[in-house]
């Protein structure tokens, strides 16, 4: 035990007998069993004391309870079973009010809320609660008084102590305790023990102190046990005060002072007969203790003469907690804290509290190097040496060490994702910049370093996902020795290949490889080299030149795999250059990568289209030669007829190669069949169909060669079956290719081939031209024999022109259809309102004309400046005059004046010349309220409707009740000499010369009054 507080004596040997007491500020207020109230005044730590004022006629009962609420300036007292307010200010406390519904109250208690705003201003709002037999009465404070809270709460028994915290009341039964909520809900506690009286307290932090015989036991507003462990006192306290963070217990024989957190005795006062405690309003570490004749004040000692004996004994908690109730600036207190928790989180790593101190080291942002060096060779000797201890660190071993490891992993994980986090704060002076930079720099390293070793120690399958972290810093040479201690070459490897040490990997990778010590290493083969290789990228070709040729000696097949992976860095690997190694080095591989380019990842380069053209070439050549020497071997028969049938196939499915580059590589006495095929890609079908009918004598291949060739999409190769024609029949003619070998035959020998022309014929009469057909045929064919031929080329001459008559109705059908759709569209209608917007000048359409400016042109837009589509400027003589709702244009520079104001706005402005700027026109009259608007069956014509008075209000200048206008499809608002208009008929006194105002654009509308019937309302 120490001394927390220090007992002034305040009053001693009172004549009269005190019942009650409250504390605010600098008064002490004393209730009497003779009902006298004393107010004193305590100055300088209790060694002044003044009686201020006194009441003798305050209450003719005992005043039983007080309290204070300073802010409000009133004073609250149960007194004769009636609560009463007092005025504090007036000397003799004169009552603000009473209760008067309280009459029967034993007990009340208040609830306080201090709020500050963020102006700084401090509101205070007090609810009162007051037992009255086996109800509770609330109430709260406002305009001098208390009103009702809300309606009365019932109880099963009459409450001998309570507490408020929010929403909660916390209830003490004779033997028994109970929590309530305002709302009514009720829930059931514990019992008192074995005293039934019980003790009620109500803490900071919405907390309630309950008494439990000689345990106090502390829950929340929920019920639910606040501490793992009770406050035990030497007997039943009788009354309990919450001076944080202490909590102090009146007992018969003395106050005794405990802590809660942690659980400890710090003092025991002797102060006779003390009944009543009560703390000081707005003032921690000041206390009055009373017995019924002496006051006594209790003063926290100061918080530097404590925290060197709390240090001392180890009560970090404790400590901490007090120090935060230092008087001391708020920097050095800060300070002081920290220091504190320094201490205790090294205690706690004393007492093998892992966790609890790691991660209290890391709530105070301790240096990394300093916890680490807690562990036994973990930390590099020269930061070793740095790091000074309070006490010495404990050795760590055996299970120990494994659980304090598993901590510092999470410690460091935490740290490391910190670091991580943080970003240089911009302002910054360029050399902090670097040297905080650095700083952590060296600490991501020490950090990510010690995290390999722990993983090292405790769960090595975690190496390989820390070293794979593309922002991991361990130290390279550390890390290197600590993997190599632990046998972890597959984790160097990785270790290697984060830092682009990519050679170091490989040779260690071909060291394992071919060790037969390293058999059952994941190591031991080839297969982890060339994945590795596949994932180096273009950037490093030439290294992977350099270690994939001993693979692809060893293991061909896998060493193919280097550069044939579905995998996005093998398909970047630059091809021209694998190609030109692998043809040097490797040439048996060259054909499969080239394969592989071609038909899996689609390469369209002709280079590597060709190189695979010609290498097929090569190889068929060297099967025949070998064939030559052996030709019973079955395998290699069957090899050379797989590559020509490859050579075939891709021959006729490439578009990317040149035949041209490819036929001048082909051999003259061999693969006449391929060359027909290269022959027939460049358009020289006949040299081709040549190969097949006077050389390899296959006419069925022709065929088929000329069905490929016509289904083609090109129009020059729709002449193929002729040209096949024109061999069969005159084989003479046939072009020969210059050094390739034909047969030798007798003129006698090449005979037309009629027979087979004919069912040529017969097969494809629709696909021959009929009429270079006849030019070419012998005149000794029978015309019977060609009669199925014509007939044919006849009916498909008529199935082509019936297609096209069929065609052209079906779109005539659908301009139709078109058409009708365009006549439906145009008869809707387009209702203008005035709360209709114009989408140019962004005014609505109304009285006024709308302000919006025109385009360029004419004389403006409908409905807004100008005419239809154009602009206010007229021509050279004057200004064109303005359509529906704006005012005419400008004069040109003639003599010319502005043109009159259309429908709705002024006349325009004169021109300038030499005759001087022309007057400008009258302007019309203002525009109706609102018009419909609807499209009549002619295009680009439109109807307007609308009321009498609205349209003879538009149409105010013919002077008549005119109730049409074309609106829409108009390019100008003056129609020049010469124009054909559509004159829309009206009353007498309509002039021609007014249609230019609403019609359309020259020789858009002839004159016609057919229409007017369509145009009636």
């Amino acid at each position: 035990m120490y001394d927390a507080y220090e007992a002034l004596p305040i009053l001693e040997k009172l004549p009269l007998q005190i019942e009650s007491i409250a504390a605010y500020d600098e008064h002490l207020l004393v209730g009497t069993h003779q009902g006298h109230l004393l107010m004193y005044s305590v100055l300088q730590g209790a060694s002044n004391v003044h009686l201020l004022r006194s009441n003798k006629y305050f209450a003719k009962k005992p005043i039983q309870q007080l309290a204070v609420v300073p802010e409000h300036q009133i004073l609250i007292s149960l007194s004769d079973y009636l609560v009463t307010v007092h005025d504090l200010t007036v000397f003799n406390f004169p009552v603000i009010t009473s209760l008067t519904k309280s009459k029967g109250a034993t007990y009340f208690t208040l609830d306080v809320k201090r709020q500050t705003s963020l102006t700084g201003e401090i509101s205070v709002a007090v609810r009162l609660c007051v037992v009255v037999k086996k109800k509770l009465q609330l109430f709260y404070w406002k305009n001098r008084e208390f009103r009702e809270l809300g309606p009365d709460l019932t109880l099963s028994d009459t409450p001998r102590g309570i507490g408020w915290c929010r929403e909660t009341l916390c209830l003490g039964f004779k033997g028994e305790y109970c929590l309530l909520k305002l709302e009514g809900e009720q829930r059931d506690l514990f019992p008192t023990g074995k005293q039934p009286e019980p003790l009620v307290c109500a803490l900071q932090g919405d907390k309630f102190a309950l008494g439990r015989d000689e345990q106090t036991i502390m829950i929340d507003i929920d019920g639910n046990p606040c501490t793992k462990y009770t406050l035990t006192w030497s007997e039943r306290p009788l009354l309990l005060v919450e001076d944080s963070p202490y909590i102090l217990g009146v007992l018969t024989s003395c106050i005794e002072i405990r802590a809660a957190e942690p659980r400890l005795l710090v003092q025991r006062l002797e102060l006779p007969r003390a009944r009543f405690m009560t703390p000081v309003i707005s003032s921690n570490g000041q206390i009055y203790v009373a017995s019924p004749s002496h006051v006594w004040c209790l003063h926290l000692v100061p918080v530097h003469l404590q925290l060197p004996r709390l240090l001392e004994d180890k009560h970090f908690q404790l400590a901490i907690q007090l120090a935060n109730l230092s008087s001391e600036p708020q920097d050095i207190r800060t300070q002081q804290v920290q220091h504190i928790q320094s201490l205790y989180a090294f205690s706690l790593f004393q007492k093998h509290n892992f966790d609890e101190s790691l991660q209290l080291f890391f709530k105070l942002a301790t240096d990394a190097s300093y916890v680490i060096g807690l562990f036994p060779d973990l930390l590099p000797v020269e930061f070793r040496k740095k790091v000074e201890y309070p006490e010495t660190v404990p050795i760590l071993q055996g299970r120990d060490l494994d659980l304090a490891v598993l901590a510092l992993i999470k410690y460091l994980t935490e740290v490391r994702n910190d670091l991580m986090s943080q970003n240089v704060k911009t302002g910054t002076n360029i050399m902090d910049v670097g040297s905080s930079l650095k700083l952590r720099r060296q600490l991501l390293e020490i950090v990510d370093t010690t995290l390999l070793k722990c993983y090292l120690l405790t769960n090595d399958a975690l190496v390989a996902s820390l070293l794979r972290l593309r922002d991991n810093h361990c130290h390279l040479a550390e890390s290197e020795r600590a993997l190599k201690r632990h046998h972890k070459h597959a984790e160097l490897i990785i270790l290697y290949q984060t830092r682009g040490l990519h050679r170091k990997a490989l040779e260690l990778l071909k060291k394992h490889a071919n060790s037969p010590e390293d058999f059952g290493s994941p190591l031991a083969h080839h297969d982890r080299t060339v994945q590795y290789l596949q994932h180096l990228g273009s950037e490093q070709v030439d290294l992977i030149f350099d270690f994939a040729s001993w693979v692809i000696k060893s293991h061909p097949e896998d060493g193919l795999k280097i550069f044939i992976e579905d995998l996005p860095e093998v398909e970047e690997l630059p091809r021209a250059k694998v190609y030109d190694f692998l043809y040097k080095n490797h040439r048996s591989l060259a054909l499969s990568y080239l394969e592989h380019v071609v038909y899996e990842w689609q390469d369209s380069n002709a280079l590597f289209h060709n190189a695979l053209a010609v290498l097929y070439k090569d190889k068929i050549l060297r099967l025949e030669t070998q064939l030559q020497v052996d030709s019973s071997d079955p395998t290699l028969l069957c090899e050379y007829q797989d590559s020509k049938a490859k050579l075939r196939s891709f021959l006729e499915i490439s578009r990317h190669c040149s035949p041209e580059a490819i036929l001048v590589q082909f051999p003259y006495d061999c693969l006449f069949e391929e060359r027909a095929i290269l022959l027939g890609k460049v358009g020289r079908h006949e040299q081709a169909l040549s190969i097949y009918t006077n050389i390899l004598k296959d006419l069925p291949a022709a065929v088929d060669y000329c069905n490929v060739c016509y289904r083609s999409e090109s129009s020059s190769n729709k002449e193929v079956y002729f040209y096949l024609l024109k061999l069969l029949l005159r084989p003479d003619d046939a072009v020969k290719i210059p050094g390739l070998a034909y047969p030798n035959e007798e003129p006698q020998q090449r005979q037309p081939d009629v027979e087979r022309a004919l069912e040529t014929l017969d097969r494809y009469p629709s696909r021959i031209d009929p009429i270079k057909t006849l030019q070419i045929l012998p005149a000794s064919i029978p015309l019977p024999k060609l009669k199925r031929f014509l007939q044919r080329s006849l009916e498909s001459f008529a199935s082509q022109r019936r297609e096209l008559q069929l065609l052209r109705g079906l779109l005539y059908a659908e301009h139709l259809q078109v058409h009708e759709q365009r006549i439906e569209y145009q008869n809707q209608k387009v209702v203008i309102t005035e709360s209709n917007i114009c989408h140019v000048c962004k005014k609505r359409f109304g009285n006024q004309s709308p302000r919006g400016g025109g385009g360029r042109g004419s004389g403006g837009r409908g409905f807004s400046r100008g005419g239809f589509g154009g602009d206010r400027g007229g021509g050279r003589g004057g200004g064109g005059r303005g359509g529906f709702g704006d005012r005419g244009g400008f004069g040109g520079r003639g003599r010319g004046g502005g043109g009159r104001g259309g429908f709705g706005d002024r006349g325009g402005f004169g021109g300038r010349g030499r005759g001087g700027g022309g007057r400008g026109g009258r302007g019309g009259m203002g525009g109706g309220k609102k018009v419909f608007v609807e499209p009549h069956r002619h295009a680009g014509v439109f109807i307007a409707r609308g009321t009498e008075k609205i349209e003879y209000r538009v149409w105010n200048p013919f002077r008549s009740k005119l109730a049409a206008a074309i609106l829409g499809g108009v390019d100008q608002i003056h129609m020049p000499p010469g124009s054909k208009v559509l004159y829309l008929g009206a009353a007498s006194g309509t002039t021609v010369s007014h249609v230019s105002d609403i019609v359309g654009p020259v020789n858009f509308f002839p004159p016609s009054f057919s229409l007017m019937p369509e145009m009636k309302f």
